[in-house]
Formats: structure tokens, C-alpha cells, sequence
């Protein structure tokens, strides 16, 4: 896919996937080919305007080696076949490795790489303009920019933005500004060079639709793919008091993550979407450390969740 199709393919559901492992926290890549097979059987289609995020933060990418990255995403690949365009996920602290994974991604056949900004340590203006220059040389792929300041302790301001949509292969950005005006400058300052998505996801939706984004991140789509869907195709015709409803069908999940990840952070969170995708039909496993072990407490709360949103 070239970088103009990128573009095109991102107005609509950009699902993000968690990453299926066995009991023994091995990465499971028929677990990936099984989860592949549920999202798409419950509408997450280039049919129905999706693409999915494979190796992102929700997949654990910081836990996960750089070989079990590639064969991740050669497995995603060759699953989704030409139903489902595949992004990868090519976050790493390490330059080299970014580059690394991002020309193996092309080679892998991939329809785009999501990458993060600088992390570790707090990067410049300056260092980040420099970064996304340079790794956008390495390889002709369209980049999805990822702006989580969770992650990298850094807003990336619309004027860094501004010089790197005349001057890269960025062709989107995953916005998780915590700051709705941003966003919603963002998208009036460069929407109409890149596709600016929500990258809160569900907890956003419809707002930001009226803030101009032309789509959203789903994380909720491990384990609620249609209701995604139901919303996307709300929102996408300006149905947006329809949209809302079809989204508060999660209101119960969402206070549950919100609430959940108040003391536990991220990390709980990505727990309880692989929980949830297991229990309603996707076995995705455990997960590395940081994710915590998911307790009988918890695991209450999460069915609990599952039979008042009505998927158990």
C-alpha cells in the first residue's frame, strides 16, 4: 500500500490488537491467526473502512523481542491477506531498531508502520523533526505518527506537525492529546495534509468527529468488534446522537478501565482487554510484566463488565 492509500485507509477504525500468548507468556502466533480470524468475522474489514495496529503498545510491543515483532507481523500479514490492512507497530527508544522494523514491514507486505516519537528520554522539538525525517528515509512506507504523551512525556505541538507533513512519508497521526483544543487545532491545521485519528478511542467518540478527526483507535474491538463497527458507521454518516448511544453500550467497560487504571495505569487496562477477548470467544492469554496477573476480584468485575455491555 502506498503512502497516499494509507492516508485513505485511515478514515474509519483503526483497531488496535493486543497480542495473544500461550499460559507460559510465549507469544502465540496461531493465537494471532485466531484473533485475526474473530475481528474480521465480527466486521473489523477494509470492507467496513478498518485497518489494524499489530505490535503497538496495546500488543505489548516494549515487552516483546524484535524477532517476535517481525514474526508477528508476517503472521498478521499473511492472515489478514487482502481483507484487512495490517500496521505495524514500530515504537523502540532505539532508532536503529525502529528502522530495522520498519523495512522489514514493507518487506513483510504491512500497509503502514505506526511509530512513536522519541522516548526515554524527553526529546526536543528539534530531535524529533529530526527523527521522523530520518527514519522516513529508510523506507517507502506510509508512517502513522503516535502521539502519546503517557509514553513519551511529550505533546508534540501542532508547529513541530506543520513541518512534518511537507517533508516526510507521515501521512497520519494517532492524536492522544490530552488537550481536546489540540486536537481539534490539529486537525485544522494539517487535516487536510493528513488523516488526523482519535487516539482515545471510544472514551472520545463522537466528540471528536465534531473536532474533525476522520476516525478513531479502537481498543474496545478485542472484544466488542461489532459495536465499533455499529459506531463507525454512525458517526460516518453524521449520525452522531446514534453514534453516542451505540458507544455507551461501552459505558461499562470504560468506567471499568477508568477505574482500574486510576491505581493500576496502562498496564491493568491491557490486562483487562485480553481478558475480555478471551472470555468472549478469543483466547489471547496472559501477558508479560508489566500487565498484572488478573485476580479472582478482577475477573469478576470484567465478566460483570462483559454481561452488561450483553457479549456473555
Amino acid at each position: 500500500m502506498k503512502p497516499e492509500e494509507l492516508k485513505e485507509a485511515l478514515k474509519g477504525i483503526c483497531a488496535i490488537s493486543v497480542t495473544p500468548m500461550t499460559e507460559g507468556r510465549e507469544v502465540s502466533y496461531e493465537g494471532m491467526r485466531n484473533h485475526i480470524r474473530f475481528l474480521k468475522s465480527k466486521g473489523i474489514t477494509k470492507e467496513n473502512n478498518c485497518t489494524l495496529v499489530v505490535g503497538g503498545s496495546t500488543g505489548e510491543c516494549g515487552a516483546l523481542t524484535i524477532e517476535e515483532r517481525k514474526k508477528l507481523i508476517e503472521t498478521a500479514v499473511d492472515e489478514a491477506g487482502d481483507e484487512l490492512p495490517i500496521i505495524a507497530g514500530c515504537n523502540h527508544s532505539n532508532i536503529v531498531d525502529v528502522k530495522d522494523l520498519m523495512k522489514h514491514a514493507q518487506s513483510a507486505g504491512a500497509a503502514g508502520v505506526m511509530v512513536l516519537s522519541p522516548y526515554y528520554y524527553v526529546p526536543t522539538d528539534e530531535a524529533v523533526l529530526r527523527f521522523y525525517r530520518e527514519i522516513s528515509e529508510c523506507a517507502d512506507i506510509g508512517i502513522l505518527l503516535y502521539n502519546n504523551i503517557e509514553v513519551t512525556h511529550k505533546d508534540v505541538p501542532v508547529e513541530v506537525l506543520e513541518q512534518l507533513v511537507d517533508s516526510s512519508n507521515v501521512v497520519g497521526i494517532k492524536e492522544c492529546t490530552p488537550n481536546f483544543v489540540k486536537m481539534e487545532k490539529v486537525v485544522r491545521k494539517i487535516g487536510n495534509k493528513i488523516a488526523v485519528i482519535n487516539g482515545h478511542g471510544e472514551f472520545l467518540e463522537p466528540f471528536a468527529a465534531l473536532a474533525g478527526t476522520v476516525g478513531f483507535i479502537s481498543s474496545t474491538s478485542n472484544f466488542a468488534p461489532e459495536i465499533a463497527v455499529e459506531m463507525w458507521k454512525k458517526r460516518s454518516a453524521g449520525k452522531y446522537e446514534e453514534a453516542k448511544k451505540v458507544r455507551d453500550r461501552l459505558t461499562p467497560y470504560l468506567d471499568l478501565a477508568g477505574a482500574e487504571s486510576a491505581t493500576g495505569g496502562e498496564p491493568v487496562v491491557l490486562a483487562i482487554l485480553k481478558r475480555a477477548a478471551t472470555l468472549v470467544g478469543s483466547d489471547c492469554g496472559p501477558g508479560r510484566i508489566p500487565l498484572p496477573d488478573i485476580d479472582d476480584a478482577l475477573d469478576a468485575k470484567i465478566r460483570n463488565m462483559l454481561k452488561e455491555v450483553g457479549l456473555i
